[in-house]
């Protein structure tokens, strides 16, 4: 289950190619996934899982407003000269302009030697018009751009699309995933073209794995309910001043500039011909001390050189590109449209991706052909292993799907075996038309963006939102009790100097409200404050806020567990259950003589439920009739929402159980840990505690 992954690693779109490939690092010794851009991570390792607990009110948002958005009211606080001219003020102010770090883009469309106040500067024929070993065509019509006095310009550009695509987060939370904004060119003189910024987000809390990006996913999902003024100036701020502990999305280390090598900037060019997509990174060179920005071309991923499909190609790298696309054919040969992949070493890929040209080099299907050969033959053989009734031809034709040029138009339509690949929009997936949305205008994007890799990555986006994840790392000692308000959970760790702690049920990161606290034994909390009891007799509270540590009750022998309604606080005594004000004062006796009481006890708007032996007790929470809600073995903590009754179990592995009030059984079961020792429940949330020895605090929508 995907959350016994997330454990596991915490113990030890003109989206150009949008939907069709993977993402992950250039680096093999940071990660060893090769370089892959559009598809991977969360949408393609997960596939899915199940989540443990079917949540019984799960969380949802709006694709449209969580994770692409394309109004033009919230598009038009992107401008292409505000995205340069924060990457040029994060060099230092030294280096390029923001006009000069786009007119340094295209120039590297020119042969040398270019733009004099540009220089030095990569250009497209320095290697013999070859990069990495492949042909690297000029373009002279984008690479006029350059030129400063060119018509089309810095200011020719508009926005037209904001991506979340969480889904190319590796499980590993090694980055938060890509965070795009697409440029259409929509003035300055004929021909269309395209720029998109790809930023991968850096994971502040990796201590946390993928866990550590949650901030981020519940940004966007709190999107979905924002009306579209406010959500102008929240995405805004998310790509230009970033969440806390967070960077901004625009970065000049989120775009290849880093250890890893992630992140990029793609292009999409039509003013001259053929359509043809190019990638780069943002790089940072500091000759003589003085430090500039410049793109420097790299290769297209998961785009290797149609050649190699040859299998008459008599190219040095041919052979062993044979030999690892077999390795590949498992990834290829499955059969969903969003998740079928596979990944290409670096050696393999190709300097630029034709996305119009038909029987070239890029047309892999054509490469490939029709003839019988040894390539075919083993292709055959992998899948006849698998008991695959796809064709080799129709994995190559997969292939082909995930190229750039093969996703934005050659595999339009495509029959690819047991389905067929989703259309783009005339060589985009994120366009410069407008259509009228629910908000207003908004910017059309392709049908195999809206009907196909969009939903998914919404399900992709919904399932990490609703999986059970940790509020800690697994390093906390001696866990007693939790509780929560529904925006943090609250523990207390039982010692002689021990603490009162908080986590945020989005972000994590744990925090001490009270510490150097002598036994602390378990804790309530109405959202303002939130007490405990120490075995001294003591009952505190301290503000959610933090702040000082004020007593509300002392002198009670034999304190155990306490809850609250918001109006009383209820705890247990020895063999009783008494109340008394939040504010402190006498006690009111509720219950007396029930020697198996545990100190588990939880109320809601109308009762109060305790568990004493084997069972757990149902009494009306100003007193009166006790009467049994049910029996179960090892039960270690309950808490009641005022909807239902949620029952812990450490067995092996423990329960978390979710009871009607009404009584009967239990309406959802999901496979907690072990250890669990406590459970609480509030707002959207049930957290428990896996008191381990270290353990760990968890979370789970209900």
């Amino acid at each position: 289950m995907l959350k016994h992954s997330l454990k596991a690693a915490l113990a030890a779109g003109a989206v150009l190619c949008a939907g069709c490939q993977a993402e992950g690092p250039d680096e093999a010794s940071v990660d060893p996934r090769d370089p892959i851009s559009d598809r991977g991570g969360m949408g393609v390792t997960n596939r899915g899982q199940e989540q443990g607990l079917g949540s019984v009110l799960p969380q949802t948002v709006d694709a449209r407003k969580s994770v692409v958005l394309t109004e033009t009211a919230i598009l038009t606080g992107f401008t292409l000269s505000g995205v340069l001219t924060q990457l040029a003020a994060q060099n230092g102010g030294t280096g390029l302009n923001s006009t000069q770090l786009f007119r340094q883009l295209w120039d590297t469309q020119n042969p040398t030697t270019g733009q004099a106040d540009l220089q030095p500067s990569a250009h497209c024929n320095d290697t013999g018009n070859l990069l990495n070993g492949f042909p690297n065509g000029c373009r002279p019509s984008e690479g006029a751009q350059a030129v400063p006095t060119s018509i089309t310009n810095i200011n020719s550009y508009s926005a037209i699309g904001l991506y979340n695509r969480f889904d190319l987060a590796p499980t590993s939370g090694a980055d938060c995933g890509e965070y795009r904004v697409v440029f259409a060119k929509t003035g300055g003189g004929g021909g269309r073209n395209f720029i998109i910024f790809e930023a991968a987000l850096p994971n502040p809390r990796p201590d946390l794995g993928i866990d550590g990006c949650r901030p981020v996913q519940a940004f966007w999902r709190d999107l979905s309910t924002k009306p579209v003024a406010t959500r102008a100036t929240a995405v805004r701020d998310f790509y230009f001043i970033g969440l806390p502990g967070f960077s901004p999305v625009i970065h000049m280390n989120n775009y290849g500039f880093n250890p890893a090598g992630i992140g990029q900037v793609r292009v999409n060019m039509f003013i001259g011909g053929p359509w043809m997509l190019k990638e780069f990174k943002l790089n940072r060179q500091c000759p003589g001390g003085v430090c500039t920005l410049k793109f420097t071309p790299v290769t297209v991923k998961a785009n290797p050189a149609g050649r190699l499909f040859n299998p008459t190609s008599t190219h040095a790298l041919a052979p062993s590109f044979r030999a690892h696309f077999i390795t590949q054919v498992e990834e290829l040969a499955v059969n969903n449209v969003n998740t079928f992949n596979y990944s290409v070493p670096d050696t393999f890929n190709a300097a630029q991706s034709d996305a119009q040209s038909f029987g070239i080099e890029d047309d892999y299907s054509a490469q490939f052909g029709n003839g019988a050969s040894t390539f075919r033959n083993d292709i055959q053989a992998e899948l006849n292993r698998l008991g695959s009734t796809v064709s080799p031809n129709q994995i190559v034709a997969r292939a082909q799907a995930l190229s750039c040029g093969g996703c934005h138009d050659r595999s339009n339509s495509a029959s690819l075996g047991g389905f067929s690949f989703p259309n783009s929009a005339s060589f985009v997936h994120s366009t410069e038309s407008t259509q009228t949305g629910p908000e207003g205008t908004r910017f059309a994007v392709s049908n195999a963006l809206a009907n196909t890799f969009i939903p998914f990555r919404k399900q992709v986006m919904e399932d990490f939102l609703n999986a059970d994840h940790p509020l800690t790392p697994v390093s906390r000692f001696d866990i007693s009790g939790s509780a929560t308000d529904g925006r943090f959970g609250y523990w207390v760790e039982r010692r002689a100097t021990g603490v009162v702690m908080k986590a945020s049920l989005d972000s994590g990161g744990e925090s001490v409200l009270a510490f150097n606290r002598p036994d602390p034994i378990a804790v309530a909390t109405d959202g303002l404050n939130v007490y405990w009891t120490e075995a001294g007799g003591s009952i505190l509270k301290v503000s959610v806020l933090g702040g000082a540590v004020s007593t509300v009750a002392t002198g009670l022998t034999g304190l155990g567990g306490i809850a609250t309604d918001g109006t009383s606080l209820f705890i247990t005594q020895g063999s009783s259950i008494l109340s008394l004000p939040l504010a402190g004062g006498a006690t009111t006796a509720l219950a007396t003589g029930r020697p198996g009481l545990t100190g588990r006890i939880t109320v809601d708007g109308a009762n109060l439920f305790w568990h004493e032996g084997n069972d757990v007790q149902r009494m009306p929470k100003g007193g009166g009739a006790i009467s049994l809600f049910t029996s179960r073995p090892a039960i270690t903590g309950i808490a009641s929402d005022g909807v239902r009754l949620w029952v812990s179990e450490d067995l092996n592995p423990g329960n978390v159980l979710a009871f009607p009030l009404a009584g009967g059984a239990p309406v959802a079961t999901f496979a907690a840990a072990f250890n669990i020792n406590s459970i609480s429940a509030g707002g959207g949330h049930v957290v428990w505690t896996e008191n381990r020895n270290p353990g760990v605090v968890m979370a789970k929508v209900k």
